[in-house]
């Protein structure tokens, strides 16, 4: 008699080999845990605690099921869903501010399963440790560029100019929409694919790929190794133009991949950066699995928007309107109070 393992084989083009369900997790052929799949990481759970939570890592099951019942609600009454009310402000804003209205926005409507209050878990207050002011200074220096009109297509932003993608990391951050992530794994190598700008990084599994500091690259160079079940990433040599979270160029991103189940994926990250944080600050992110395709992001193609900010700009210059214009910065870039 032949045993049949229950086993997943998934679809996708890139898709290198299946996965037998040993055990609570999915494994590969050659007894890894498998992390291959399509991933959904938008949530509604903040990125900081808020204040009303103080010092309450965990909500109770009624506390969630309350909060995401006023999720619900904004929703159906066409606000921003996330429930921290700096980021709820911030997403009431006027459609040619934003660009889409709320229709095409993806915000979570979940929190996290754990009912953690805030995707920080260190420090325990689930708040980032207090920014150097060199780094403040280096984010309001190009912030005040940004607000300008643009002398070239370096005085905007990357996102403005299809470099990165503002929730692709890394590390990955839930953000507007576009929060899908696809994972390919074979033995040497595991390559990660995110919709947003289509950003993807290979990453060897045995620790090479290390580079000299002269080396440097937007989304950094990672290299990777297996802890047991959990695949660790650090990621290294960023170019200037880093600025996660006030983060620069010498930013030690480690990342963290565990399967908790068939269809959760746990990512936890830590971001070391004396440049910018005087201790170090971890993230904890559950990831969905989603049977949802990983789509094309045509960020630039038949996209008109940076030739007629161009065409824009030169026109107040000619117009001498230049300096009375506060509209380039959208509203999510402005100071809040």
């Amino acid at each position: 008699m032949t045993l049949r393992l229950p086993h997943i084989c998934l679809t996708a083009t890139l898709t290198l080999f299946c996965a037998t369900v040993v055990g609570d997790i999915p494994r590969t052929p050659d007894g890894r845990a498998s992390l291959e799949g399509t991933w959904d990481f938008k949530t509604a759970t903040p990125f900081e605690r808020p204040e009303q939570y103080k010092d309450k890592a965990f909500l109770t099951p009624e506390e969630v099921a309350e909060v995401e019942a006023g999720i619900a609600a904004r929703v159906a009454a066409g606000a921003s869903v996330e429930f921290d009310e700096a980021a709820k402000n911030a997403g009431q804003q006027s459609d040619v501010d934003v660009g889409y209205n709320t229709f095409y926005l993806d915000f979570g409507t979940k929190l996290s399963k754990s009912g953690r209050t805030s995707l920080v878990v260190d420090p325990p207050n689930g708040r980032l440790p207090a920014p150097s002011q060199e780094s403040i200074a280096r984010y309001v220096e190009r912030r005040d560029t940004w607000a300008q009109p643009p002398r070239g297509p370096e005085d905007r932003n990357a996102y403005d100019r299809c470099i990165k993608g503002f929730n692709a990391g890394p590390p990955m951050t839930s953000g507007a929409y576009n929060n899908i992530m696809q994972i390919v794994q074979s033995p040497s190598h595991i390559v990660l694919h995110v919709e947003m700008v289509n950003d993807h990084r290979v990453i060897p599994t045995d620790g090479s790929g290390a580079l000299p500091d002269h080396m440097r690259f937007w989304n950094g160079r990672s290299t990777g190794q297996w802890e047991g079940d959990t695949f660790v990433v650090t990621t290294t040599n960023f170019n200037d133009h880093q600025m996660f979270r006030l983060t620069g160029r010498d930013m030690v991103l480690t990342e963290r991949f565990t399967r908790l189940d068939e269809d959760t994926l746990e990512y936890r990250y830590t971001v070391e950066d004396p440049f910018a944080y005087a201790e170090p600050f971890t993230v904890v992110h559950e990831f969905n699995r989603t049977e949802a395709d990983v789509l094309e992001y045509a960020c630039h193609e038949g996209n008109y928007a940076m030739s007629l900010m161009l065409k824009g700009a030169r026109k107040q210059e000619e117009d001498g309107t230049a300096e009375e214009d506060d509209t380039w910065l959208p509203t999510w870039s402005k100071p809040r109070e």
